[in-house]
């Protein structure tokens, strides 16, 4: 049973790990006496049981506590012969993690401050194109069916020659006129495909094939008045959030380029 039990490939491994450890015990001649000292204060302990307050909603008993604390204990211990043994080195994961972290205490210690709005307004004048409103359309639009693009851009001539729209139109439930109608408006009644095309389309013609998901229309816009630029008003937080993550992403690049000053970087194959 004994030779049995000595050759379980487990009792290898833990036999293998203490021999490390007991070798790096037995010859550590720089060992500070303060790194095998580990005291778990109150501080310590109240953060314990919040974080278990806060999984279990109630407080641990004295036999949980006791648990947690051995655990916080065996989890340090752990750590720091890991740290002995170098195995933080060369780790990917650890590698990863441990940027996200300087990442996340970096944003911590930046100076948080609350935009002016002069500060906004100034953002958005350097970004129009974020905070225009969107333009109006009047338009006409029938529905040709669910037709190939061949026979539908023939009707469409054929309606740029001045032939009647009711030779070509089909029944549907949506109107066929639309004044100081919005994207969004047309995107509601017709879908995104179809408003997404409006753009494109020269006004006072008709044009087409049109595509919407009911099938394929003939569309002349009337009238088309541009975007404004949006008040601050109007888009205040879209503005704070942009304004916000732009700030955030300035500091990092400055933290970043910090730190970077202090290292001699060298990369194959650059100069």
């Amino acid at each position: 049973m004994l030779r049995q039990f000595l050759r379980e490939p487990l009792i290898h491994f833990l036999g293998g790990a203490l021999l490390i450890f007991a070798f790096f015990w037995a010859t550590g001649t720089d060992r500070d006496p303060a790194d095998y000292a580990i005291t778990i204060n109150e501080t310590d302990i109240d953060r314990l049981v919040a974080d278990w307050e806060r999984n279990f909603r109630r407080a641990p008993t004295r036999e949980e506590l006791d648990g947690l604390i051995d655990q916080e204990i065996a989890e340090e211990i752990y750590y720091r012969e890991a740290l002995r043994l170098g195995l933080d080195k060369n780790d990917p994961v650890i590698r990863r993690r441990l940027f996200k972290k300087m990442q996340f205490i970096e944003s911590e210690n930046s100076q948080e401050i609350a935009p002016t709005d002069a500060m906004l307004e100034q953002w958005m004048a350097r970004h129009p194109a974020n905070y225009s409103l969107a333009p109006l359309y009047d338009l006409e639009q029938i529905y040709l069916g669910q037709i190939s693009a061949t026979t539908a851009t023939d009707m469409v001539e054929q309606l740029q020659r001045g032939t009647s729209p009711a030779k070509f139109a089909k029944p549907l439930s949506l109107p066929a006129t639309l004044h100081d109608a919005t994207s969004e408006e047309i995107s509601r009644q017709f879908g995104d495909r179809f408003a997404g095309q409006l753009a494109a389309l020269e006004p006072g013609l008709w044009s087409g094939p049109v595509l919407s998901g009911f099938g394929v229309h003939a569309v002349k816009v009337t009238a088309k008045q541009p975007g404004e630029l949006a008040t601050l008003d109007e888009v205040r937080q879209r503005v704070v959030n942009d304004w916000s993550a732009a700030r955030r992403a300035e500091q990092k690049e400055k933290a970043l380029s910090r730190y970077r000053a202090q290292y001699e970087i060298t990369v194959a194959g650059r100069p």
